[in-house]
């Protein structure tokens, strides 16, 4: 036995005749019973279980079921909730997550930021330097994998005829513009930056930009896939590197619009090194085909999320796509794009619900878990309750089923010595 050093000593009986004996502490008449190793060990009788054991039962019971369901957390694509909407600054283009959690966006050449992450109050942190920003603003907003470095596209600038990319860093907004068709971007490591451009009506591509190249005015680019049907989509990678972009609209096909295939890291891999331009049409594995394949990008646990829209194809639009990450894989080891009509594959996202000509963008932060719907500057916050907060709760519970359980029917002398060691009862 284990006596407390804060509280009176108390002996306990039971009355029930067994001669069973423990000791408690008093604390406002509530005690916790620490219980000897005998008396657990001790068949029940024939008559039915003592008071306690029922408690202890149920209350195991309890924790293991609900401990189960913990460890087999639910999968995000299913259990994705709304939780909030909030508004970003006035004239936002782009949403990232710095490591910290904390959110980044543009308002014309400045960088506004989160004061601090969740609170959705936002302070501006400085002006890129030099920007030549479109009139509708930034075409991407990208952070870098280790969050140091800032990716953004001009649009074209002023006249739309100087489409230059700038990476900057990101305490200090120091940086260098480069010249560089663009049309959205993704990091591929922390040195390159792949970048989906085209002339409309002509093939889209993709570009590989070197931002550690010598001359911004003539940077170092690479084509890695090419003959894209039509314009520009959203492009992404995965964890494992491979490459993922879009048909943003479909003009000499034959792909349709949002149409999304994936390129194998070492595939474009390859190209980069020498190989020669992937062809988007006829290499690669067809992923899913649906909205326009605006933006792209993956959550934690692989599920790949789709914005844009298709207002003159296939008539999707007013939602954002998940793909499950079940579903991507199949279609890349072949088993066929992914069934947008069949809900357990492709889960449509319309947190408005009101406007059936939402044009929706989709990001993730990492930190926090949460899942963002954008529609301009307004945001929809998706996150996956968290089940291990029910077995903290249950454990609570259970302790006070367990500490009423073991009180009733019993006595409780305060003040009284505690039982000596070596007599029956006292073994400490």
């Amino acid at each position: 036995m284990f006596a407390s050093p804060y509280v009176p000593s108390c002996s306990l009986s039971t009355g029930s005749g067994t001669g069973v004996r423990c000791v408690s502490r008093c604390f406002r008449r509530r005690p916790v019973v620490l219980f000897r190793r005998r008396y657990v060990q001790r068949p029940l009788p024939s008559i039915g279980l003592s008071p306690i054991r029922p408690a202890a039962i149920a209350l195991a019971a309890l924790l293991f079921s609900i401990a189960q369901t913990a460890s087999l957390r639910g999968d995000a694509f299913f259990d994705y909730s709304l939780v909030e909407s909030f508004a970003l600054p006035a004239g936002s283009t782009g949403l990232q997550a710095l490591p910290d959690g904390r959110l980044l966006t543009l308002v014309g050449a400045g960088v506004v930021v989160e004061g601090s992450a969740g609170t959705r109050q936002f302070e501006t942190l400085g002006t890129l330097p030099g920007a030549d920003v479109g009139p509708y603003g930034a075409a991407f907003v990208r952070l870098s994998p280790d969050g140091t470095r800032l990716a953004v596209g001009n649009g074209g600038g002023a006249g739309f005829d100087q489409y230059r990319v700038g990476v900057f860093d990101v305490a200090t907004l120091s940086g260098t513009w480069f010249q560089a068709e663009h049309f959205d971007a993704a990091w591929a490591d922390d040195t390159r930056l792949a970048l989906t451009a085209g002339t409309f009506g002509q093939p889209s591509v993709v570009d590989l930009l070197d931002i550690t190249s010598p001359d911004p005015a003539n940077p170092v680019t690479i084509r890695t896939v090419q003959g894209i049907g039509g314009a520009s989509g959203g492009i992404a990678f995965d964890s494992a590197g491979n490459l993922y972009t879009a048909n943003g609209y479909a003009t000499a096909g034959p792909s349709g619009t949002g149409a999304v295939r994936r390129f194998d890291h070492d595939a474009w891999l390859a190209a980069l090194n020498g190989a020669g331009a992937l062809e988007f049409e006829s290499s690669g594995s067809l992923i899913v085909d649906v909205l326009s394949g605006g933006s792209l990008g993956f959550d934690d646990e692989g599920h790949l999320f789709v914005g844009g829209s298709d207002f003159f194809g296939g008539g999707e639009f007013g939602f954002a796509a998940l793909v499950h990450a079940s579903a991507v894989a199949d279609a890349a080891g072949g088993g066929g794009a992914a069934d947008i009509l069949n809900g357990s594959v492709v889960r449509r996202l319309d947190p408005d619900g009101l406007d059936p000509a939402n044009f929706y963008s989709v990001s993730y932060n990492r930190y926090a878990g949460e899942l963002y719907v954008r529609d301009g500057a307004q945001v929809y916050t998706y996150v996956v309750p968290e089940p291990a907060s029910w077995v903290v709760l249950a454990a609570a519970g259970g302790g006070l089923l367990l500490r009423r359980r073991t009180t009733r029917g019993q006595r409780l002398e305060c003040g009284a010595a505690e039982p000596a060691s070596g007599t029956p009862g006292g073994t400490r």
